[in-house]
């Protein structure tokens, strides 16, 4: 699972509200005419469940942008491997969080600019942790399984898509995001319940590659808890052309007993 909710609870920060799209599944309708086919045009609502087949794979680039928080990474799961940088802005306070997975082992690396927040954090946020998996508790915010090929939890989000328009390149419509669960993504039911009545018509924005593949996603999000209003953008790049992550480069030391406590929580 992935539950950066969790990690950014765990230093006290803003809540956190990402959504995400995805689904599985395509279709194509052909007809015979003098012994030759031909394809009808891919409707929007079909080109949209299948826009994330390629992300079953597990093996692209991905960055997220919110109101408070932007995230970058990759995901590599024929090696069960992948990165996270999460940056998080609360009250003027900027923190960082940067995760490497390579099964099973993980490393972790966290700054603050607020000296109680590093404090709090402990390590002195140039050297990375070590994690011993045995040790993560689930749920907690060192609980990513970057072998999962859905790292954002965008299945859940798809199916809760109520209206659709558009081309197979170009998708517009609405999201009920009250339909969704997922309590280990992004999305939880903390954030749906904080977003009130506005959750179930959700406007979305979707673009697809030549391949029908999907590249960007745009969410308007009402404001949710300490999260304010705007747009969420979601980027999926790179497909297929990621690499085994290795062992990050620098000191590298065993989490202490402080850090993996407050990540953990």
């Amino acid at each position: 699972m992935i539950n950066l909710r969790g990690t950014a609870t765990s230093v006290v920060l803003a809540g956190l509200l990402s959504l995400s799209l995805t689904a599985c599944g395509s279709s194509t309708d052909s007809s015979a005419d003098a012994g030759s086919a031909t394809t009808a045009p891919v409707d929007a609502k079909t080109a949209l469940a299948a826009s994330t087949t390629a992300l079953k794979t597990g093996n692209y680039a991905l960055a997220v942008k919110t109101p408070d928080m932007t995230v970058t990474g990759s995901v590599h799961a024929p090696s069960k491997s992948g990165a996270l940088k999460m940056d998080f802005t609360s009250e003027g306070s900027t923190f960082t969080m940067e995760l490497i997975g390579v099964t099973p082992d993980r490393w972790v690396r966290i700054s603050s600019s607020d000296a109680q927040v590093q404090s709090f954090l402990g390590g002195d946020g140039k050297s990375w942790s070590h994690v011993d998996t045995s040790k993560v508790k689930k749920g907690g915010g060192l609980d990513i399984d970057v072998t999962n090929a859905d790292l954002l939890g965008l299945d859940a989000l798809i199916k809760g898509a109520t209206t659709v328009q558009g081309d197979a390149k170009n998708i517009t419509g609405t999201i009920d995001a009250t339909k969704i669960e997922a309590e280990d993504s992004l999305l939880d039911s903390d954030d749906i319940k904080a977003m009130g009545t506005a959750a179930a018509t959700l406007p979305f924005t979707a673009a697809l590659d030549g391949q029908g593949r999907l590249t960007t996603l745009v969410i308007d999000a009402p404001k949710a808890g300490d999260t304010p209003a705007g747009k969420w953008s979601y980027t999926i790049s790179g497909y297929g052309e990621q690499k085994t992550q290795t062992k990050p480069e620098g000191t590298i030391k065993e989490i202490s007993d402080k850090q993996l406590s407050a990540l953990n929580s």
